[in-house]
């Protein structure tokens, strides 16, 4: 486990060890002791030492500020936004794995906290507004705000996301003549106003131009084959 040197952080850790020492028999105690789970710090006044995980915590925090502002919201609506947006980031894709038919199907980080995937959909919970006697129109518009709110975050994390993406790549790969190639695994952008990600897809044909330089590739997907330039693609974390 990898996480700053945040004194919550060290406490938890601490905690942890204090508790294992006295469940001796219980499922906790297996899995802390028995597995071997160690926390690791990355190193004090280091916090870009992060990577690509405190980029993801930087734009959440960022889209957050941007979308409700003062708004104001109960618990329980506070609680389902950040459950929704912890959804989206839980569905990015990190990599890809082949199926049997060499089809390029993302890896995320959901399928390995939920083996049972489903669908997410919003925890609606209204405790609070209903204990305060709301009617059914104020439920209503309340719900329809909530989901605005939740609408205008992915928006902007997604673009914050993507912007992410490329600029990390960048810095890992600063070499301009890096072109897009053969077998390259890519996100699409498209137009669809889900809350996922674009669609994967395999290039398969590249197409430069004047300079050498890749302009647009042919990709292959799970729908067929399609052409797009390569401003609309972009790369995987991993």
């Amino acid at each position: 486990m990898y996480s700053d040197n945040a004194k919550t952080f060290k406490k938890s850790n601490r905690e942890l060890e204090e508790i294992s020492k006295i469940l001796l028999h219980d499922n906790f105690h297996d899995f802390i002791c028995n597995q071997k789970i160690t926390w690791k710090f990355i190193v004090e006044r280091g916090a870009w030492w992060g990577g690509f995980y405190e980029r993801l915590v930087k734009s959440v925090k960022e889209c957050l500020r941007k979308v409700l502002g003062r708004a104001l919201l109960s618990f329980e609506e506070l609680s389902t936004i950040l459950t929704e947006m912890e959804a989206v980031l839980n569905s990015r894709p990190l990599t890809y794995v082949y199926n049997d038919l060499r089809e390029p199907l993302p890896l995320q980080p959901v399928q390995f906290l939920n083996f049972a995937r489903s669908d997410s959909t919003l925890p609606i919970n209204f405790r609070e507004i209903i204990a305060a006697g709301s009617s059914r129109l104020s439920l209503i518009k309340r719900k329809k705000y909530q989901d605005l709110l939740v609408k205008q975050l992915w928006s902007k994390w997604k673009k914050q996301y993507i912007m992410d993406l490329r600029n990390a790549h960048a810095l890992k790969n600063p070499n301009p003549q890096r072109n897009m190639a053969i077998d390259d695994v890519v996100l699409i952008e498209g137009d669809n106003k889900s809350k996922l990600l674009w669609k994967l897809g395999r290039v398969i044909q590249v197409f430069p131009g004047r300079d050498g330089g890749v302009r647009s590739c042919l990709l292959k997907t799970s729908d067929g084959t399609l052409r797009r330039p390569v401003q609309l693609l972009y790369p995987l974390e991993l």
